[in-house]
């Protein structure tokens, strides 16, 4: 018996394109929210829509060489790099990576067996 491959060429097809169709460029954020994340003070700055002016053209994974942190720490710009760029559409959120693919980050969301009740210490006064 033959063994069948995971992902016809059609399917991986499918699932490119469909990456693809996450914005590229600061033109195609329209209803999109993206967040860089500072790789040294991990500070979080909303950069669309935001204050900075980018060119429409930019392409996102440009950004990542582009920007600097320049939040001020003990007097000091801190000039740390984005260690990524978060993209949140629809509840969603995906990862910019260097290679400017678009990875959905699933670690924001927790799932119900995440959490479990602590059977709860007794009090005993300590001297």
């Amino acid at each position: 018996m033959r063994s069948k491959p995971l992902l016809s060429k059609a399917a991986q097809l499918k699932t490119r394109k469909a990456v693809h169709t996450l914005p590229m460029r600061i033109a195609d954020l329209d209803g999109c929210e993206l967040v860089s994340h500072c790789d040294r003070c991990g500070r979080h700055l909303r950069l669309y829509p935001g204050h900075a002016d980018f060119d429409s053209r930019t392409r996102l994974v440009s950004l990542l060489d582009r920007l600097a942190c320049s939040a001020q720490r003990n007097g000091r710009a801190c000039g740390g790099l984005p260690r990524r760029l978060m993209l949140v559409r629809d509840e969603r959120r995906w990862l910019l990576d260097a290679a400017g693919e678009w990875v959905e980050d699933q670690s924001l969301f927790w799932e119900p067996g995440d959490f479990e009740a602590r059977a709860e210490r007794s009090r005993q006064a300590a001297f």
